[in-house]
């Protein structure tokens, strides 16, 4: 099948077309084995017609492909040169044996390097959690305060951190004025860490989704649309265990 694109708010977005003749009203999305996007349209649809479909609807379509391709990750292994992220970058993982002493973790050479005394995946697993606990406290606090200073309505606010893993949310803010951070963010690039962080503080000074809000963001983070996309098309990865 021929490769067509159309656009979307972080670029051109590959698809193919499959005409069906029990589809007769709209367009349904699926994934090939290889976690491209599939197009099943009804057959008197046009080709333009379907591109302009999309386009109208991209955010429904980023939503599907990060879904659909989450369900098609493979959990991790914990295994020697396997791919994790940090900060936007993957880095094989490198087991490095020592004898005795509490289990280390640095980003060096290029590689996530592990030292520990016994390679058991749930050991391993949790070694890394940690590290990413601890890389996401200094950093997104760091960055808190850096964005925190651009944003008047925070002003010399005292801002609760808390930080969880969590499957649904990357972020929220407490009527209490406290922001809570998805500890899988660490994983992100920080433009998509600071795009977080920029929505959580509008939630600072208003607490809905509505017109005065998004102005607040648009003033804070002018590509939160594009920083939002993003998220919505790669945060599957992010959230892989």
């Amino acid at each position: 099948m021929r490769r067509l694109t159309f656009k979307t708010p972080v670029g051109q977005q590959e698809y193919t077309i499959s005409y069906r003749s029990r589809v007769k009203k709209r367009l349904h999305l699926e994934l090939d084995k290889h976690g491209g996007l599939v197009v099943v349209a009804p057959e008197h649809w046009s080709r333009t017609h379907i591109k302009v479909t999309l386009a109208q609807n991209a955010p429904l379509v980023e939503r599907f492909l990060s879904r659909a391709r989450q369900r098609q990750l493979v959990p991790l292994q914990y295994v020697d040169g396997e791919q994790h992220l940090y900060l936007g970058k993957s880095y094989p993982l490198a087991l490095c044996h020592v004898k005795t002493g509490k289990n280390h973790i640095e980003v060096c050479g290029g590689e996530l390097r592990v030292a520990a005394s016994v390679f058991q995946r749930d050991k391993i697993q949790t070694s890394l959690q940690n590290w990413y606990q601890s890389q996401a406290r200094a950093i997104f606090s760091e960055r808190l305060q850096i964005i925190a200073r651009c944003a008047p309505w925070a002003g010399d606010k005292n801002i609760p951190l808390t930080l969880r893993r969590m499957k649904r949310t990357w972020g929220n803010c407490s009527s209490g004025g406290a922001i809570k951070l998805n500890t899988h963010l660490i994983k992100a690039p920080i433009a998509i860490v600071d795009s977080v962080i920029a929505h959580e503080l509008c939630h600072l000074e208003e607490m809905n989704h509505g017109k005065a809000f998004y102005a607040l963001l648009e003033k804070l983070n002018p590509k939160w649309r594009v920083d939002r996309a993003v998220l919505r098309s790669e945060g599957g990865v992010y959230l892989l265990t």
